[in-house]
């Protein structure tokens, strides 16, 4: 419950601090770098599972949380010397604060966030589903972070260019172009094949997991006015956090005897159906 609370505040906050102190016209490559770099702790944390009997099936995980919790020592340091800008006043409609109800009411915002929702679940499912995966497959978990690496590795070269990206392809085309090849090689990950195989797939995964969630945070920022950008990415993160209770859930009861092959199959339909509400979605 504390891990939950402080990440989601402080994802919240960066977040905020990211759409508040960039112009409008920059938010895709903003948040493109934002998400960009997060990506190197994805690609070397499972990475550090080398390190820990990376040649079984299950690694030391009590030496993997205290060298986390050191980790997040040193980042408490570097959050202390961040200087915040001021923070706009909040927008209003007929004198009032915008609430909850008056966001969910700006064109496309709704869709934007079941795009966000689903493609996060999908991210978290890839984590926890890919490991079982290789656990029923036989893998070293080694091979596995590795898997887990190429993934978050393959996410963080798309944010570098996802600026580029939209102003070439736009955000709707790009976004629901991006789904898609995500979707493909989740279900292509439930069939058998070879680690090098597998490796590839998961390249392909991550190049378009890695465009949802920066795409859709620019969304947001550019539909909300600044004084509201904390409660409207705070309210993405809600629905993010719902996917991730709601999608692996009802994931596992529906593919009850399939395995982590049955998860990765319902994952992938998810995505298609955001990849689809992507693509209708209205202009901002």
């Amino acid at each position: 419950m504390l891990f939950g609370t402080g990440h989601l505040c402080s994802v919240v906050a960066q977040q905020a601090l990211v759409a508040n102190t960039t112009e409008t016209s920059r938010h895709d490559a903003a948040f493109g770098y934002h998400t960009f770099a997060a990506s190197p702790g994805q690609a070397v944390g499972p990475g550090l599972i080398l390190l820990f009997d990376g040649d079984r099936t299950i690694p030391r995980t009590d030496t993997v949380f205290v060298v986390a919790f050191v980790i997040t020592v040193v980042l408490i340091g570097v959050t202390l010397a961040l200087r915040a800008p001021a923070v706009g006043r909040a927008a209003t409609v007929d004198g009032a604060p915008d609430g909850v109800r008056d966001l969910l009411r700006r064109p496309g915002l709704v869709r934007t966030l079941a795009v966000s929702c689903a493609v996060i679940a999908a991210v978290d499912i890839t984590l926890v589903y890919l490991p079982a995966l290789g656990a029923e497959r036989g893998i070293p978990s080694g091979v596995v972070g590795v898997l887990l690496a190429v993934r978050a590795a393959a996410s963080m070269t798309s944010r570098l260019f996802l600026g580029r990206l939209a102003a070439w392809l736009g955000r709707r085309r790009l976004l629901s172009g991006s789904v898609a090849p995500a979707a493909v090689g989740l279900a292509a990950a439930a069939v058998p094949m070879p680690v090098w195989l597998l490796g590839f797939v998961v390249l392909v995964v991550g190049l378009g997991l890695g465009v949802g969630q920066p795409l859709t945070m620019s969304w947001l920022a550019e539909a909300t006015p600044p004084g509201l950008r904390g409660r409207a990415m705070s309210l993405r993160l809600t629905g993010n956090r719902l996917g991730q209770v709601v999608v692996p859930s009802a994931a596992g009861l529906l593919a009850a005897g399939t395995g982590a092959a049955g998860v990765l199959v319902l994952t992938a339909a998810s995505l298609t159906a955001a990849g689809v509400a992507a693509a209708r979605r209205p202009p901002t």
